[in-house]
């Protein structure tokens, strides 16, 4: 994907989100609430989701761990020396 076509993408998911943070922030206003957490921590929050989300999928889609296979084994006939 282009940059131009990855920044489209992520405003129009990131535009309606957006809106919402808008339109709820006028309702506290409106009904002169205060926010229910300090901006800074409300983010901090938000990015221990993402980076918990990210770190869950990364372990999901590891491949699993498998033993390494076992060397054949020596053939009593064989006269060779390692």
């Amino acid at each position: 994907m282009t940059a131009p076509g990855a920044a489209r993408a992520f405003l129009r998911g990131a535009a309606p989100s957006f809106a919402a943070g808008l339109l709820m922030g006028a309702l506290y206003w409106a009904l002169d609430l205060t926010s229910p957490a300090p901006p800074l921590i409300g983010l901090t929050g938000l990015a221990g989701i993402v980076l918990g989300e990210r770190a869950a999928t990364a372990v999901r889609d590891r491949p699993a761990r498998r033993p390494a296979p076992s060397p054949p084994a020596a053939d009593p006939g064989d006269t060779h020396a390692l």
